[in-house]
């Protein structure tokens, strides 16, 4: 609708259907929002749903508006074609004082905020990808990284070091995982998402796995040297075993 708009999801369509059956509901329809649908009147778009699905009642989130003729909850019930269906309007949740959203959500990530990020998930945060080849300059210290490429347009958390479970072949792992350019290498480098899964010995590489952020310890810096890294990272270590032995 807008290819000029940059958009990062939290979470891919795989995660959004396991979460809404784990909730409950029975059947999901996906449908794709092009042009012809954005065009449609609220009347049509409802008209449509009781035609396929034989519509009963219809749920809004705070501030839903339906159709091209942007109808809420009140502005529905009041059209006498529609009196045999229910429109609910359910209203926001709220967090901390602050009404949950996605743009909200988004900010917090983005933010390194983890933890507001999980409360108003209801979950922690995760990010899926394939496990890609990277410099190894993580294995040349003595600390292997999976460098994750997510499979979708990600929101990613600030640069920094965040305590993290890796969930990969079934199995959760611990991690400590790095967002950022490393500086101490690189001065003009992209943005990598690699992580340190602990007392972990294994090929990872082409693996799909599931980053989950539990919090954000700290934020990327330079070193003078790589001693001076290598001395951070083992304290980054160790803090995450303990945030993550908590949870």
């Amino acid at each position: 609708i807008k290819p000029s708009t940059q958009v990062t999801y939290l979470s891919d369509i795989e995660t959004r259907r396991s979460i809404l059956k784990k909730i409950g509901i029975d059947h999901v329809i996906e449908l794709e929002f092009s042009s012809a649908i954005q065009q449609l009147s609220s009347d049509e778009f409802v008209g449509a749903l009781g035609d396929r699905i034989g519509l009963i009642s219809l749920i809004l989130g705070p501030g839903a508006m339906i159709g091209s003729d942007r109808a809420g909850v009140e502005k529905l019930s009041a059209i006498s074609i529609h009196k045999d269906i229910d429109f609910i309007g359910v209203p926001a949740v709220v967090v901390d004082g602050e009404a949950v959203s996605s743009s909200v959500i988004r900010i917090a990530i983005v933010s390194g905020n983890c933890e507001l990020a999980s409360k108003m998930l209801g979950r922690n945060y995760s990010i899926t990808g394939t496990v890609a080849h990277g410099e190894k300059r993580g294995r040349e210290i003595g600390f292997p990284t999976a460098n994750i490429e997510p499979e979708f347009p990600a929101t990613v958390p600030d640069n920094g070091i965040y305590a993290t479970t890796v969930d990969v072949d079934g199995g959760v792992h611990n991690a400590a995982t790095s967002i950022g350019v490393r500086p101490t290498f690189e001065t003009d480098g992209g943005r990598t998402i690699e992580a340190f899964l602990l007392d972990f010995d294994g090929d990872l590489y082409t693996k799909r796995l599931r980053l989950e952020f539990v919090q954000r310890l700290r934020a990327e810096v330079a070193f003078d040297s790589v001693e001076q890294l290598v001395t951070q990272m083992n304290k980054d270590v160790e803090q995450t075993r303990q945030i993550l032995a908590t949870e």
